[in-house]
């Protein structure tokens, strides 16, 4: 269940890391206005958390075998014998779960700071 759980980390984290890649591109494009990139900032950061979010809604109606995880696991050959497929789902549901809280978090943060620096611009 290890190899499992690190290859949808990998999954998930690697893609994760292009989208916070385009976000961050995208508020140091706007880092003239410290206020505009870090709204900005927290709205994409929520789309993001969101798009995770119904990722983990709609991974257990997934064909097992259509996604990245299956592709990784040498289409199934790595498996124990007998092994569920609807496990290999909810470790993708869960994996996507955690990304999206800390998705939540980071745009708590980006929040936080946007309201701290509109206070103290009066």
């Amino acid at each position: 269940m290890d190899r499992i759980e690190y290859l949808a980390d990998v999954i998930v984290r690697r893609g994760c890391g292009f989208a916070l890649l385009a976000i961050c591109m995208v508020m140091l494009g706007l880092s003239y206005d410290l206020l505009l990139c870090l709204k900005s900032g927290a709205i994409l950061e929520a789309l993001h958390g969101s798009v995770l979010g119904l990722f983990a809604y709609n991974a257990p109606k997934w064909n097992h075998k259509s996604t990245e995880l299956w592709v990784l696991l040498n289409k199934g050959a790595d498996l124990p014998p007998n092994y569920p497929p609807e496990l290999l789902l909810e470790v993708l549901r869960k994996t996507y779960l955690r990304y999206a809280e800390m998705a939540g978090v980071v745009t708590l943060a980006l929040c936080i700071g946007a309201a701290i620096v509109w206070i103290v611009r009066g």
